[in-house]
């Protein structure tokens, strides 16, 4: 595929290990609807199987470049890589291991013309959902979510708004004003801490309902234990560095530490029920056992509190 010399917009996807997923996140991009002149950039951030040749397949279908992202590990350190590789003025970022629906770009590239920042909509679905291809997964999209409508101003909770990292866009511009990803909060909270930083500059972020991403859930309980766990340990240095301890949703109703008591019991009667009930449980275990770690580190011991801005947006990257 012949690449355009200006994209309109390009699309940031952070991968590490992600061969076994990555290939549909570039067939339903090469497929998107009424979508302007866009590009995607595949940052590899270590990967111990090379991407170049799954990238390279995809060069016919795509304007898709690869770039390498090695000096850091994390989400945060890769996107902001991206960022400084990417050719467009505007950014839309995706994960590896998810599936954007059919208007994602198109509605990234909307969003942007009114606002600096814009959140889409991520549907949950399970692993086994994935199993049966791009039309299986754009189906329980369109189900889930059959009229998404247009851009809204302003969309999120100013008190504690939420911006989903594998379904954002930003101006590049402003996202170099902000000073990127905090690799500091990676994993789990880096996207929110961009939120809370956007609206603390006095900008707004919009809610762009056509951006819509369906979301990998983790197929055992312990792929989704160390998910949660690593979002609880750091929801709680969000809630250190941003001052949300009255406002967080995920501390309150029920008390954090109420529900964590309660570990035990939720585990040993999951341990008799099917596989979704023992992943649920073993979710909301490691989310309660993360967020007590985040106390001890964070709350009590004030530790890890620096920020790590603008880490890999320096200057220029090369792609292969």
């Amino acid at each position: 595929m012949e690449h355009s010399a200006t994209p309109a917009l390009s699309v940031v996807i952070a991968c590490r290990d992600g061969e076994g997923t990555l290939e549909l996140q570039l067939r339903a991009l090469s497929r998107q609807h009424s979508a302007p002149p866009f590009e995607v950039v595949v940052v590899d951030n270590g990967s111990t199987v090379s991407l170049a040749p799954l990238v390279h397949r995809w060069t016919t279908h795509l304007d898709v470049r690869l770039v390498q992202a090695d000096a850091h590990r994390g989400t945060s350190y890769a996107r902001n890589v991206g960022v400084a590789a990417a050719a467009a003025e505007m950014i839309a970022f995706c994960d590896a291991d998810d599936c954007v629906g059919p208007g994602f770009v198109r509605a990234a590239h909307e969003a942007l013309q009114t606002a600096e920042v814009a959140t889409g909509d991520g549907v949950p679905l399970d692993a086994d959902a994935f199993t049966g291809g791009l039309a299986a997964v754009w189906g329980a999209l369109a189900a889930a979510r059959p009229a998404p409508g247009p851009p809204v101003a302003d969309g999120v909770d100013h008190g504690y708004p939420i911006l989903l990292g594998g379904a954002c866009a930003v101006r590049r511009a402003t996202f170099e004003q902000l000073g990127g990803f905090d690799q500091a909060f990676f994993p789990g909270a880096e996207d929110n801490d961009l939120a809370l930083r956007t609206l603390a500059s006095g900008r707004s972020i919009a809610l762009a309902p056509g951006m819509q991403l369906a979301e990998r859930r983790r197929a055992t309980p312990y792929g989704a234990w160390r998910r949660s766990y690593a979002a609880g340990r750091m929801h709680v240095r969000l809630c250190s560095v941003h001052h949300l301890w009255r406002v967080s949703p995920h501390l309150h109703a029920p008390e954090w530490w109420l529900d964590l008591a309660k570990m035990p019991l939720v585990l040993l009667k999951a341990s008799a029920s099917d596989a979704r009930v023992r992943r649920e449980a073993a979710s909301r275990a490691g989310l309660r056992l993360g967020q007590a770690a985040g106390m001890i580190r964070f709350r009590l011991a004030r530790r890890g509190l620096r920020p790590q801005l603008a880490l890999g947006l320096e200057g220029r990257v090369s792609s292969q």
